[in-house]
């Protein structure tokens, strides 16, 4: 029976493969032309200030090169200033320096660079910004300092601040070179000039026009080289295609080779070639390389490139006679089949993360090689080029990506709205126990500690953790994993030093104990600190899901995030911790039977486990030591020990672990559920981690899979969406939904009993248990519409990693009051006004080494705790202040 049920899901698996096998994903329109109705490739472009901007070009304005037309360079600026209105161009008073062409041009947010080229005489050193100003309607240029050798006809592209050049020629004609320099474009205070370095030469075969693009490979981002020209007039065979992809780590220093480039059809070679291609990165880890050089007839640019040197040699008379007849002979002979081909129509979408290559389409036109691909709003622009060996377009090609298809089925939309109708069901049957601010706040004491355990644990969990951390493992690596293991050095502190004050006290939040220790500006300290906190981490943990599931399932961004706010304010105004609880149980099972389930369908896809782990260890997915040391790269040693500390600020600080200490009967019960959720994590981890590497390995095998220009944390989702079957997609996508509301429903919650305890019944002198109750309730719903209208404002702004900037916000907010619980309980010494000055200082110098250094997040708690703890210690010393009574509210050996 069990087979028959796996033979079924299969078949569903597969029906689902094929649904998802649509390589088209562009849009195309030609409606756009350059003023220059001959057209001109090698062109200065980009868009700055919204304004596209097409400068200098060659072309053959009178016939074309195997009639003995002549080349021109062209020194004029043609702007377009809106995209909506295509006929509108203008064209500058302003010129380039010199008719110039086959430079490099970047887009920044200083203007469009402009780097080298040439024209009939010479090749340039140039360098300069070409920016639109918007006001003036008109052109500036701004010099910058020249390349240290002139270069033309070369591959660049920008990493931050550092531009990347590769390949290119010193002279006319002259033989390709290995050049590989770099340009820091951004002075600063402390290096006030722009600078130029030539590094060792690029590892490759010396070329001419490579395609040369940044992106992320999962690790940080890198240079990526593909294919080129190589070509030397002293040879035999003066042309090599190249077919090879070189990436170059700048954090490391280091290149390697990868996958060569598929076929497309070039005569006399193996491999693809795609020199002069327009190319663009798109989403976290895509290249999409558009057409290039290669095809059919290449062999035909090879001569036709000999042509041009040849007809200025004859223009000099600098070729004997019978070189001249036989010229003349190969033009008349091939002039029928130029006018015939055209370059490859292939858009090849490269995968920087499992180094694949998948098709996405064809170009519907005349292909443009020798030209740029711009990014321009919500479209991708192709200016001019050259579109057959000699003849040159005034066409702007605009690409505009399909939306994504999502196919979640009525299946999974009935399986997810029954799941979230349930979590509310929950909510209004746990609302008839909520009678006092106990009950709200701290179940009564009902919650056994199997429950508490997991409850922890979901609160930890979180749909970060669930859709990052698979995405981690499958972009980077497995560190991260060691990260778990602090926690089980987190409990026993935990366990032995702050869960018995807190239960000892009979403290409804844990910032209670902060003000009998100190007093009560440090506990105001703590309390809004935390609130701070908790509203930064609820617009986060509402809004990656949303982006990640909007972008799979198709549903829309907002309407998701709104969605998931108004089914938790709804089921915890009405249940309270109770319902909090019990939903979270429910959440981790459902999470942790996804995991297994999508780990069964890729092994039950790829057909070999063993296949699967070999693939991804020796592609480096399975490394966990890295024992470099390092303050700037994530490393094994700053891992560990800031995970240890990551882990230690929320178990001792954060209400909404805390509370949930004090939900079970007793300070047993208590330990109990602290035990099991470090015990839960370790394997829960393992299969999440697991999960990242099956991913890569599944979708290595059929990157075709992978939607261009997704984000890497959408990983797992697209998976899920896509390759699982019906109403298991469904029950796994709503438990990431549930995860998403989980984590808000947990910062409601504490945010509402932090406010109701620390702030209203601290202060109010009309506090009762009647209309506390009514405030936490109204509380709850207020934080949630303010979390909810959070999320929807990172909608706005992109995210490269989600987790990771989880893991700086409890960094930098997290670390002062971690520092401020270890102050209270284990220095008798430390008095509140040390300690707040000591919290402050701990915040001043994390946010001085987060936006003035390169230290890893990881380092952060590592440096911020001490400097609280150390920091309140001694100015305690400064500052004395008579306390009395701590016997009981520090910690002493007994």
């Amino acid at each position: 029976m069990m087979k028959q049920i796996l033979y079924i899901f299969c078949f569903l698996f597969s029906l689902n493969l094929i649904a998802q096998n649509d390589t088209a994903i562009f849009d195309w329109k030609t409606d756009v032309e350059i003023p220059n109705k001959v057209g001109l490739n090698g062109s200065f472009s980009g868009v700055h200030n919204d304004a596209l901007i097409i400068a200098g070009g060659a072309n053959f304005p009178d016939k074309p090169v195997w009639e003995g037309g002549k080349k021109k360079w062209h020194s004029t600026i043609y702007v377009l200033p809106n995209k909506n209105e295509p006929s509108n161009w203008i064209t500058s008073e302003v010129v380039l320096p010199y008719p110039m062409a086959n430079g490099v041009s970047i887009n920044t947010s200083k203007g469009i660079l402009c780097i080298g080229g040439d024209n009939e005489s010479t090749v340039f050193k140039s360098v300069f910004f070409l920016k639109w100003n918007a006001k003036t309607k008109t052109v500036e240029i701004e010099n910058l300092p020249d390349l240290p050798i002139p270069l033309s006809n070369f591959g660049g592209s920008m990493i931050d601040d550092m531009v990347y050049l590769v390949g290119g020629q010193l002279e006319k004609g002259g033989i390709s070179t290995n050049s590989f320099l770099s340009f820091n474009v951004i002075t600063s205070l402390t290096r006030k000039q722009y600078t130029w370095k030539q590094h060792e030469e690029f590892p490759g075969m010396h070329r001419i026009q490579p395609v040369v693009v940044a992106q992320s490979n999962g690790h940080q981002d890198c240079l990526y080289v593909f294919s080129g020209l190589s070509y030397d007039a002293s040879k035999d065979v003066a042309y090599n295609l190249l077919g090879d992809v070189y990436e170059f780590d700048p954090h490391r220093n280091v290149w390697s080779q990868k996958n060569d480039i598929p076929s497309n059809g070039t005569p006399g070679i193996e491999h693809g070639y795609v020199a002069a291609a327009p190319s663009i990165k798109v989403g976290d880890s895509h290249i999409l390389i558009f057409g290039g050089a290669g095809g059919e007839h290449q062999e035909l640019n090879n001569r036709i490139s000999n042509w041009e040197q040849q007809n200025i040699l004859k223009d000099k008379a600098e070729l004997a006679d019978n070189e001249k007849l036989k010229l003349e002979a190969l033009q008349t002979e091939d002039k029928e089949l130029v006018k015939a081909t055209s370059f490859s129509k292939t858009v090849w979408a490269y995968h920087t993360i499992t180094d694949t290559w998948s098709k996405r389409g064809e170009h519907p036109n005349q292909t443009q090689v020798v030209a740029n691909a711009i990014k321009w709003g919500d479209a991708i622009v192709i200016p001019g080029g050259e579109v057959r060996p000699g003849v040159r377009t005034s066409s702007v090609t605009i690409a505009t990506q399909k939306p994504y298809e999502a196919s979640f089925g009525w299946i999974n939309y009935v399986t997810l709205v029954a799941y979230l109708l349930i979590m509310v069901l929950m909510g209004w049957y746990f609302s008839r126990k909520n009678k006092t601010t106990d009950d709200y706040f701290l179940a009564g004491g009902r919650i056994p500690w199997w429950a508490a355990g997991l409850s922890i644990y979901a609160t930890m969990l979180s749909a970060i953790t669930y859709l990052s951390q698979p995405a981690l493992a499958y972009s980077f690596d497995w560190q991260a994993y060691l990260g778990y293991f602090a926690i089980l050095l987190v409990v026993p502190i935990v366990i032995a030093f702050y869960l018995p004050f807190f239960r000892k006290l009979n403290i409804t939040t844990a910032y209670e104990y902060l003000e009998k220790r100190f007093n009560v500006v440090i506990r105001m300290f703590g309390s809004t600190s935390f609130v701070l906190f908790q509203l930064v981490r609820m617009g986060i943990v509402v809004y990656l899901p949303a982006l990640a599931l909007s972008t799979v399932v198709g549903i829309d961004i907002y309407l998701a995030i709104v969605v998931m706010g108004i089914l938790a304010i709804l089921y915890t105004y009405l249940g309270g911790m109770e319902a909090v609880i019990w939903t979270d149980v429910v959440q981790v099972i459902v999470l942790i039977l996804g995991l297994i389930l999508g780990l069964i369908f890729i092994a039950i896809e790829i057909g070999d486990v063993g296949y699967i782990f070999e693939t991804a260890y020796a592609d480096g997915k399975m490394q966990m030591v890295d024992l470099r040391f390092s303050f700037t790269e994530v490393v094994t040693w700053s891992l560990f020990l800031g995970s240890f500390a990551l882990t230690l600020v929320p178990y001792t600080t954060d209400q909404a672990v805390v509370q949930r200490y004090m939900t079970t009967a007793n300070e047993k019960e208590a330990r109990k559920s602290i035990w099991l959720n470090g015990f839960i994590a370790i394997p829960a981890g393992l299969l999440i981690f697991t999960m990242g590497a099956f991913l890569y390995v599944y979708f290595k095998e059929h990157p075709e899979f992978l939607s261009v220009g997704m984000q890497n944390d959408s990983v797992f989702p697209l998976f899920i969406t896509n390759h699982l079957p019906p109403g298991i997609a469904g029950l796994v996508i709503a438990g990431i939904f549930s995860a998403s509301m989980s984590s808000l429903d947990s910062s409601m919650h504490s945010i509402s009993t932090v406010v109701t305890v620390d702030f209203y019944k601290r202060f109010s002198s009309k506090y009762s248990e009647e209309n506390g109750l009514q405030m936490a309730k109204w509380i709850t719903v207020i934080v949630g519409v303010f979390g909810t209208i959070i999320a929807c404002l990172m909608a706005a702004f992109p995210v490269k990693s989600l987790f990771f900037l989880f893991q700086e916000v409890i960094g930098l907010l997290g670390s002062a009051i971690a520092g401020i619980f270890i102050l209270g309980i284990f220095v008798k010494s430390a008095n509140w006004k040390g300690t707040l000055i000591g919290a402050i200082l701990s915040i001043v110098v994390l946010a001085f080494i987060k936006y003035n250094t390169p230290i890893n997040f990881y380092i952060y708690p590592l440096i911020a705790i001490p400097v609280c703890v150390i920091g309140g210690w001694l100015f305690s010393f400064v500052f004395k202040v008579e306390q009395k009574n701590l016997e009981e509210l520090t910690y002493s050996k007994k």
